[in-house]
């Protein structure tokens, strides 16, 4: 099997410049996905090593999809970015003994793209993308960036409307209109560097998380927000939240699809488009990760 590296010199403000070695220098967005699938075509035998953030595996991930070779190709990625998500939800050897070995991990597939972590919707998204203009006007990255865009909108207007119609992993249908404070469809655990924003999710489990949290005060937000940072707002039984109070408001709900309307803008590993729409499925086993 070939190995090809390839390196994103923009990757977490620049950390890979410093790396030296043999392989593939990405010149621009887009330019990942573009090469990946031009040698996924060539040959689709072959193992990318990338060394980049989120956003670089979406590409890489995205430009073996677009080759149609996910049974194929392989893929694995040196943690270079800013919040480096993906990663620490990728399952380690049962034996913790550094072995290489190939998991089979499910795809987040949203109109015409891909995701291989968490799709996210309102408040998380608007998040993202003022860490994004920090990060490119004042060079923080990582973390600081991330909280310093929950700062920046937690004093702007709460809520979007959104409609959304599921299909839960029990065959039953989840349909629901309004005013909401965030949604995220997760394939993966974190989100942001540090929110353990859907803990109870799986890369391989066939099934996708669906995090709604309706409109709320901001009282209300500061109160529930360390719980949705770390990992506890949700419990593992039934589903629910572990503050009562909260059960109107915040539903979870494990989903094979959805349609959703009204958005804005959708943030996909990290990165940010605008759209209005989304049919939103889950693709298992898709893709080969050499961990």
């Amino acid at each position: 099997m070939r190995e090809i590296t390839i390196y994103n010199p923009a990757a977490g403000n620049g950390k890979t410049k410093t790396l030296s070695g043999d392989g593939y220098r990405t010149t621009s967005k887009g330019d990942c996905r573009r090469f990946v699938r031009e040698e996924c075509l060539k040959d689709p035998n072959v193992r990318f090593i990338v060394y980049g953030g989120d956003g670089t595996l979406n590409e890489a991930i995205s430009g073996i999809m677009d080759a149609g070779t996910g049974n194929i190709s392989q893929i694995t990625v040196m943690p270079y970015g800013s919040g480096n998500d993906t990663v620490k939800s990728i399952p380690l050897n049962a034996d913790n003994d550094n072995t290489p070995h190939i998991e089979t991990l499910d795809l987040i597939k949203y109109n015409d793209r891909y995701s291989i972590n968490m799709l996210n919707i309102g408040f998380d998204c608007n998040v993202v993308a003022s860490a994004a203009r920090f990060k490119s006007r004042f060079k923080i990255a990582g973390k600081l960036s991330y909280l310093l865009g929950v700062m920046t909108e937690f004093f702007k207007p709460f809520g979007e409307n959104f409609t959304i119609d599921a299909v839960c992993e029990d065959g039953k249908q989840f349909s629901f209109s309004g005013s909401c404070l965030l949604c995220a469809v997760c394939n993966g655990e974190w989100c942001g560097g540090s929110f353990h924003s859907s803990p109870y999710s799986n890369l391989s489990d066939g099934v996708l998380e669906l995090m709604l949290i309706k409109k709320m005060s901001r009282l209300s937000f500061i109160k529930l927000i360390g719980k949705y940072k770390n990992g506890t707002l949700i419990d593992r039984k039934t589903l629910k939240t572990t503050v009562p109070k909260y059960d109107d408001t915040v539903k979870y709900l494990r989903i094979k699809s959805m349609k959703i309307s009204g958005t804005k803008q959708i943030c996909f590993d990290g990165e940010i488009e605008a759209c209005q729409e989304a049919e939103i499925s889950i693709l298992p086993g898709a893709i080969k990760y050499r961990v």
